[in-house]
C-alpha cells in the first residue's frame, strides 16, 4: 500500500469555496483572509520566464510559497519546458495531476525537490517517480550516504530512474557542499554507479542575497554562484564521461530577478554577468530558480535588487522587467480593526490578526511585522472614508518612515503603531478593514486555507473572481 499524506491532510471543497465568494468585495468577507491580486503576479510570472528566455537560460520555478496548481500554472507559462522545485513530497503529490496533463500535451517536465530528502521519504518519492516519465523527478544529494538510501530503495523500484543534483554550497551554508571539497568526486562516483540514480546537474540557493541592499550586490551575488558552481561542476566531473549535457541551476528571488537589470542598463557589472552567463551557457545548461517572485514582499523590497520604476525606452524588452516596488506585491492580509488606543504616547490600534496570519519574520528596512496598505473599502461611506479632495495619509516606506505597521504581535493579535510625524495621521475605526503588506510571503499565507483572488485589470478591483485552494501538510 502507497504512503501518501493527501488522506491525512484533505482539502476544502474547491466548488464550494467559490460559490461562497466569488463575487464578493474582499470587505465583506470575514478576516483575516489572504488576498492575491492575480493581475500582479501573472505580471511578475511572465517578466522572469521573458527574461530567462532573452538570455538564453533556463528557468526552473520553485512554488513552495503558495503550493497552489494554478499559481503553478502561471509560473511555468504555456510553451516550453515546465522546471518546477518543490519543498515537501506533498506538493509533488498534489502538483502530479498537473504534471500529467503538462507531459500529455508535451512539454517536458522537471521536477526538483528542493532540500536533500530524509530517507524516510525516499520510497514515498520513488513511487511518486513511477507515475511520472522516466526522470521527471530529481533530488538534491550533498553526502554519500544519501546515494546509498536510494539504491536500496531501488530493489523496491528497479525500472524506476530519478536524476541526481548535486547541492553546493556556495556561501549560504544551509545545506551543499563546498565546490572545492573533495567529497564532490566521492558522491559523483556513487550517483554514477547507482542504478536508480542519473547526474542531472549541480544546484546552489544563495539564500543569503536576501541581505543585499543594491542591484549591484545581486548582480555580483550571482556571478559568485554561477562561477562557483561552475567551479563544484569541473572539480567533480574532471576524467568522467557524463552521457547528458549538467545543468547549472542557481538563483534565489533578487539575484535570478536581478538579471532584469542586464535588460536595463549596461554597466560593468551587468555586463560581465552577461558574459559569465553566456560563457557557462556554452558547456552546461545554465538555469535560474526563484519562488517569491509572483506575490514578493516587504523582505523582497528591502533588497533593492531591481529599480522600482522601468525606463520608458525598453521597448520590446519592458515585458521583461516588473519592477521592485510595492504596486507589485501580489499577497496582502486582510484584517480587521478590533480597538483603538489614541490616549497612548503613540496612537495605536487592535487588529485580529497576529503570528499565524502573518508570519514573524522581521524586515531589515523598519521595525515591524507588516505595513498597512493605502487601500480603503470602496463601499464604506464618505464620512467614513479618507476624502478624495483631501490630502492623503501617508503609508509608511524607507524614506517618510510615517504610516501605520504591524508594531507587535502574538499569536492571534496585531498592534498598529502609527509612526512619524502625526499631523495627518490616518483615521481608523473599529470593525474597519484593511490590507497589509507582510514581511514574508512564504510564512504569512501558510495559516491560510485557501487565498481570495481578485485582479486589478478587472473593472473592479476588490471583487473576488477566483479562489485558489492552499495545499496542506508534508
Amino acid at each position: 500500500m502507497e504512503s501518501s499524506a493527501l488522506l491525512h491532510y484533505p482539502l476544502p471543497s474547491d466548488a464550494g469555496l467559490k460559490n461562497q465568494y466569488v463575487g464578493r468585495k474582499i470587505s465583506e468577507v470575514a478576516a483575516p483572509a489572504a488576498i492575491i491580486d492575480r493581475a500582479v503576479a501573472k505580471r511578475n510570472c511572465e517578466a522572469m520566464l521573458e527574461v530567462a528566455k532573452r538570455l538564453n537560460v533556463g528557468f526552473r520555478a520553485h512554488i513552495k510559497t503558495h503550493k497552489t496548481t494554478e499559481l503553478s500554472r502561471l509560473q511555468v507559462g504555456n510553451t516550453g519546458p515546465a522546471s518546477i522545485i518543490v519543498s515537501t513530497v506533498m506538493e509533488l503529490e498534489q502538483l502530479l495531476p498537473l504534471l500529467r496533463i503538462l507531459q500529455v500535451e508535451g512539454r517536458d517536465c522537471s521536477v526538483l525537490y528542493g532540500m536533500p530528502l530524509p530517507p524516510s521519504n525516499v520510497q514515498r518519492l520513488m513511487s511518486l517517480a513511477k507515475k511520472l516519465k522516466s526522470l521527471t523527478i530529481n533530488v538534491l544529494i550533498d553526502h554519500p550516504d544519501q546515494v546509498e538510501h536510494f539504491s536500496q530503495t531501488s530493489f523496491k523500484e528497479p525500472d524506476t530512474r530519478i536524476g541526481a543534483f548535486i547541492k553546493v554550497d556556495t556561501g549560504y551554508h544551509r545545506s551543499g557542499v563546498a565546490p572545492e571539497s573533495a567529497t564532490l568526486k566521492t558522491i559523483v562516483d556513487g550517483i554514477m554507479t547507482a542504478d536508480c540514480l542519473v547526474l542531472s546537474g549541480f544546484y546552489s540557493h544563495l539564500g543569503h542575497s536576501y541581505g543585499g541592499n543594491s542591484a549591484a550586490e545581486a548582480i555580483q551575488g550571482l556571478i559568485h554562484e554561477i562561477r562557483s558552481t561552475k567551479e563544484a561542476v569541473d572539480l567533480a566531473c574532471e576524467g568522467l564521461k557524463v552521457q547528458n549535457r549538467l545543468t547549472i541551476s542557481v538563483g534565489a528571488t533578487p539575484t535570478a530577478t536581478a538579471v532584469q537589470n542586464i535588460l536595463m542598463k549596461s554597466d560593468p557589472a551587468a555586463d560581465e554577468a552577461r558574459k559569465v552567463i553566456e560563457q557557462v551557457a556554452a558547456t552546461c545548461h545554465l538555469e535560474l530558480h526563484a519562488g517569491v517572485y509572483p506575490l514578493l514582499d516587504l523582505q523582497q523590497l528591502a533588497t533593492h535588487a531591481r529599480p522600482t520604476e522601468v525606463p520608458g525606452d525598453l521597448g520590446e524588452s519592458s515585458n521583461a522587467v516588473a519592477p521592485l516596488s510595492v504596486e507589485n506585491i501580489g499577497l496582502r492580509m486582510l484584517v480587521e480593526v478590533a480597538s483603538l488606543y489614541d490616549d497612548r504616547g503613540t496612537p495605536e490600534a487592535l487588529i485580529g490578526a497576529g503570528t499565524l496570519a502573518l508570519g514573524r519574520e522581521p524586515c531589515k528596512s523598519y521595525p515591524g511585522w507588516g505595513i498597512v496598505t493605502p487601500w480603503e473599502d470602496s463601499t464604506a461611506a464618505d464620512d467614513d472614508r479618507q476624502l478624495f479632495f483631501q490630502e492623503a495619509s501617508p503609508v509608511y516606506d524607507e524614506i517618510g518612515r510615517t504610516g501605520w505597521i504591524v508594531g507587535r504581535i502574538s499569536q492571534e493579535h496585531g498592534i498598529l503603531v502609527w509612526q512619524g510625524d502625526q499631523q495627518n495621521k490616518r483615521k481608523l475605526r473599529v470593525g474597519e478593514k484593511l490590507l497589509v503588506w507582510p514581511n514574508h510571503a512564504c510564512v504569512a499565507g501558510a495559516g491560510s486555507g485557501w487565498y481570495l483572488v481578485v485582479d486589478s485589470d478587472e473593472q473592479d478591483p476588490d471583487r473576488i473572481v477566483d479562489v485558489w485552494v492552499r495545499w496542506r501538510g508534508w
